[in-house]
């Protein structure tokens, strides 16, 4: 089974939750004896000068055509407010940064119930 997380994020402001999210990820998978070739991470980093834009087009504004992609993304999952954790197409967190004890127990709890352990 292939997990895929993706992580939507402002580029400069949520870097530490980056590196959070990368230990918690490390921590888990070496936890459940699990290869991380199984997991596939990606984070979508988000220029703090366009995050305005980019969050009044998520509520119905008007923007450039070229963040269309991006907003057709963050609707897909639902995600109004950054940063934001998907697992598997599912919005796990969202908006607030988390402490690393929270996003342990959060990927630990869903890769728990994507292995039925």
């Amino acid at each position: 089974m292939l997990i895929n997380i993706r992580l939507y994020m402002i580029d400069g402001r949520d870097n530490k939750y980056l590196e959070f999210i990368r230990d918690a990820i490390n921590e888990v998978t070496n936890e459940l004896r699990t290869s991380g070739s199984i997991i596939r991470f990606t984070s979508v980093k988000i220029n703090r000068d366009y995050i305005d834009i980019i969050l009044g087009m998520l509520l119905g504004g008007e923007g450039p055509a070229e963040f269309i992609p991006i907003i057709n993304e963050l609707r897909e999952y639902n995600v109004f407010d950054l940063p934001a954790l998907i697992i598997n197409g599912k919005k796990v967190l969202e908006g607030k940064v988390q402490e690393p004890s929270i996003i342990k127990y959060t990927l630990s709890r869903k890769f728990h119930e994507l292995f039925n352990v």
